[in-house]
């Protein structure tokens, strides 16, 4: 019997099999009918969202084996014998289906691509460039100065002691946080009353003190002063009488009435100071606004926040969310939420309609299901707009059942049990993680020194002494600051170190010596020629120009490669290749490679990690290094405290000093604040201590510790060992890799023939561009043929000839008049459709279900040459739409040709 629940959560502790639950909710769905096309599955990075991907087929392939496939028995009701007889025939389907796995910020990339007209956006935009920030602030200051808000920009700089950069954080808040605050008003108010109110019950209270015989020095001292500064710097304004050792030989009731009116006068002055300062970065932030629209309707740029807010904005202000969800590729039934505690309230709105569509049950919905998972005690993203309670309310909102995940399958016993007596009195409603049978083992040392660098040193040394793997030990720190002075320390000791910047794919040897190759052909700069010999450690020679109009940026690349022989199995290289491909030309590469984020191979990298707490979350290692910081961390200096009640902003506030001690509400606030932040610092040090599978280490200062807040006692638990078998690793012998050129484009891996064939770069640009703006055709007729003709040279137009563009158009005028076409077409159209088969990626042009109830494939060609290639790449797909489906398939060849359409029924 199926224990399937279809509204269900978990919480799931640091190393609970978090992933292996998503895999097993992923597969229980797949067994029981459900469509992968019709399952979004949504992961905070691509790397979770790839070993989910990988897990899923990997499980399938070894079901017979894995421990996933009890869990399925059981929630299924199927037998192991049923489950293992479907097992190939699901994984064939999910091979080839178009499967939803991906991360949040992916899915609602595509969901504005596809509705971006309603944003007045290109769907070709860009997220994110080298120069976006610079860009964004060039253009807002000019909107600045010609809105005449200058003096607005300055005030607001000095009333908060802001740089300008600190403003334009506060303005992208404001800008991201803007459905938030809109049941909050701002409304300038006058200060000049507050201050006279208050200077007036201040010289009051002077001329007692002051006429008082009995007036010590101190007293005197305590109402000297001429200005409301010096009023509202008194230390006695937040007391509740003035009748108290200081003031007690002089001290009237009249005192105290001069001393609550000057307390009234501050707080109002205060709230008005405060209405004042969000009434002008209201202001700003509608400049601000306008600035990034005017970029992105200009340059197709948005930051990544762009795209949650210009979605959100569609899914409230154009379009409703029934027509924004069901008008996606396919319907979705089906909803799994990963690491659900790092959601912003922003995207959870963005889910929310879908969310409530699934769990009503109602209608296609029926048998639909919702899955989130997460962990409240690894929140640690609220400086991104993580807001922890999100978890509970969503559950409580939905009626979803949550259950816990508390055995932990990573750490070992010694581990487990330490961080559970660390944080079982610290965070709140913690649950005890529970040791597996088997994890009878593990070390855990806390070690107090004052010489941090040197003390990781030693660890790291001991560890390396007894037999540790290099590539096994991480040292988790404060700051990328801290992390960069131990990979140095370490470094100096002849320790081999990776960081986040080793990782990077641009930071590899290899890969620094193509740019700087790359670099001299464009800027013909010798530094950059000198560079890349003495990276490849060759003698300096002549390289010859390339003309960037008549290669390709890709071929230029190859070329390099094989003339220099630098493939020599380079992992990394592959990568780059494949990177190359997206860049559109040599300046998209050169003036925006900073901001490639594409990791190195793995097996390209060797040596301690060094990494910060942050950046630890979802990893794993045998041994952890958790080291204090270098320097004592700085105070909260954040401007704007935000006060949430659940998951709603109440209100929102202007740190000043002082205040809470006359504002109770500000008092409450900030008492708030104070409570998350040391939550997010309680947080981070669980999400640092779970790193640990066999061996942690705490390093911590004697004064200003950031574990004080935990109460540590120096001390070590259990024996520290290195297990035997994780003493070497055995390097096998691997074939060596062949190089060889490949034609990176759509059908790269079909089109066998014409990825042999160079043809000359106008064709490729003429055809590129053709297929784009059939591709961009909301419908096939004239009416809609304008507006792909704009997104067609959005995209092209800069590498197009006027004759080529006008060509271009006429064909497929032609072709949106011609009634064969137009006959074929009638049915579900899927364009640029792929599809998975015997291994390789196809991609249709055109596949539409027929309203006979066939599947007719369509492929455009703008030439008749190598037709016979076309017949073969065409039965290919028919192939596999008929394998896949089941049912029949016929192909045709549409040639769009200068004067006429030609359809040729394969």
């Amino acid at each position: 019997m199926s224990k399937f629940i279809n509204n269900l959560a978990y919480e799931a502790s640091a190393g609970s099999g978090k992933t292996f639950m998503l895999v097993v909710r992923y597969l229980s769905l797949l067994f029981s009918g459900a469509s992968a096309s019709k399952i979004l599955a949504l992961t905070f990075t691509n790397k979770a969202a790839a070993e989910m991907q990988e897990r899923v087929v990997l499980t399938l392939e070894e079901l017979e084996s894995r421990g996933e496939l009890d869990v399925i028995v059981d929630i299924t009701g199927y037998s192991k014998e049923h489950l293992l007889s479907e097992r190939s025939k699901i994984l064939t389907e999910f091979l080839n289906s178009n499967t939803k796995i991906m991360t949040i910020d992916a899915f609602f990339t595509q969901i504005l691509r596809k509705f971006s007209l309603y944003a007045s956006l290109m769907p070709d935009f860009s997220t994110m460039s080298s120069q976006h920030e610079l860009k964004l602030l060039s253009r807002f200051l000019k909107e600045v100065e010609v809105s005449g808000k200058k003096e607005t920009l300055i005030t607001l700089s000095l009333q908060s002691k802001k740089r300008l950069s600190d403003i334009f954080l506060l303005l992208d808040q404001f800008y991201t946080k803007r459905q938030e605050l809109s049941h909050i008003s701002f409304r300038k108010q006058p200060l000049d009353e507050y201050e006279q109110v208050a200077l007036e019950a201040f010289l009051e209270l002077q001329n007692i003190v002051n006429s008082c015989e009995a007036a010590s020095s101190t007293a005197l001292k305590g109402v000297a002063g001429e200005s409301f500064e010096d009023v509202a710097s008194k230390a006695w304004i937040g007391r509740e009488t003035m009748e108290y050792s200081t003031f007690k030989k002089c001290f009237t009731p009249e005192m105290d009435r001069h001393l609550t009116t000057i307390q009234d006068a501050i707080k109002g002055y205060n709230r008005a100071r405060e209405q004042n300062f969000f009434y002008s970065l209201n202001e700003l932030v509608d400049i601000y606004e306008k600035s990034k629209k005017a970029l992105y309707m200009d340059d197709s740029e948005l930051s990544f926040n762009d795209v949650t807010v210009l979605v959100h904005y569609l899914l409230k202000e154009r379009i409703d969310s029934e027509f924004l969800y069901f008008r996606l590729d396919s319907q979705i039934e089906h909803m799994l939420l990963d690491e659900f505690q790092d959601t912003s309230i922003m995207q959870y709105e963005i889910l929310k309609p879908l969310i409530n569509e699934i769990t009503s049950g109602k209608g296609v919905f029926e048998n639909g299901s919702f899955f989130f998972v997460g962990d409240v005690k690894q929140s640690i993203y609220r400086f991104r707009g993580g807001v922890s309670a999100l978890f509970g309310e969503v559950a409580h909102e939905n009626g979803t059942l949550t259950q816990p995940l508390l055995t932990n399958y990573r750490s070992q016993k010694e581990v487990i049990e330490f961080v559970n007596r660390v944080f079982e009195h610290k965070i709140k409603d913690y649950k005890a993680q529970l040791v597996r049978p088997e994890a009878d083992a593990g070390y855990v040392e806390v070690i107090q020194s004052d010489m941090l660098l040197d003390e990781v040193l030693k660890q790291v040394q001991k560890l390396l002494s007894l037999g540790a793997v290099a590539d096994e030990i991480a040292i988790l720190c404060a700051t990328n600051g801290d992390g960069e002075e131990v990979k140095l320390h370490l470094e100096h000791a002849g320790l081999e170190v990776v960081t986040e910047t080793t990782t990077k794919l641009i930071n590899q040897r290899s890969i620094k010596a193509v740019l700087e190759y790359l670099k001299y052909l464009y800027f013909n700069e010798d530094i950059y020629r000198y560079n890349f010999f003495a990276l490849i450690e060759r003698d300096v020679e002549k390289i010859d120009a390339v003309d960037f109009n008549k290669l390709s940026l890709l071929d230029i690349v190859k070329n390099v490669i094989k003339k220099y022989s630098l493939f020599d199995s380079d992992a990394n290289l592959l990568r780059f290749l494949t990177t190359v491909d997206r860049c559109k030309d040599i300046e998209a590469l050169l003036f925006e490679y900073e901001r490639i984020d594409t990791s190195a191979a793995a097996s390209e990298l060797s040596g301690v990690r060094v990494l910060t707490v942050h950046k630890s979350k979802g990893l794993e290692y045998e041994h952890v290094i958790v080291m204090d910081r270098l320097k004592k961390a700085p105070p909260n200096k954040d401007a704007i405290i935000y006060e949430y009640e659940g998951i709603r902003l109440q209100n929102i506030y202007l740190r000043i000093k002082g205040r809470d001690d006359l504002d109770a509400n500000y008092a409450n606030a900030l008492k708030k604040e104070k409570k998350l932040v040391l939550e997010d610092s309680l947080n981070a040090l669980y999400v640092a201590f779970t790193r640990a599978r066999e061996n942690l280490f705490v390093i911590k200062k004697s004064k200003d510790s950031t574990f004080d807040i935990l109460d540590l006692s120096v001390g070590s638990f259990g024996s520290l060992k290195v297990e035997k078998e994780k003493e070497q690793i055995v390097k096998k012998d691997l074939n060596t890799l062949k190089y060889e050129e490949e034609f990176y484009g759509a059908q790269s891996d079909i089109v066998k023939v014409e990825e042999e064939i160079e043809a000359d770069i106008k064709a490729q640009n003429f055809g590129t561009a053709l297929h784009f703006m059939l591709e961009m055709l909301s419908e096939f007729s004239n009416e809609y043929v304008s507006d792909a003709k704009d997104m067609m040279l959005n995209k092209f137009g800069h590498i197009l000839e006027d004759d080529e563009i006008e060509d271009i158009v006429s064909r497929i005028s032609l072709l949106v008049q011609n009634k064969e076409f137009l006959d074929l077409s009638r049915g579900e159209c899927f364009k640029e459709q792929s599809l998975r088969h015997n291994n390789n990626l196809k991609y249709i042009d055109l596949l539409i279900k027929h309203e006979d109830g066939i599947w007719k494939i369509i492929d455009y060609k703008s030439s008749t040459k190598y037709s016979e290639h076309h017949v073969e790449q065409v039965l290919s797909y028919i192939d596999a739409v008929e394998e896949i489906t089941g049912e029949t398939a016929e192909g045709y060849l549409c040639y769009l040709l200068k004067n006429e359409v030609k359809i040729v029924k394969v």
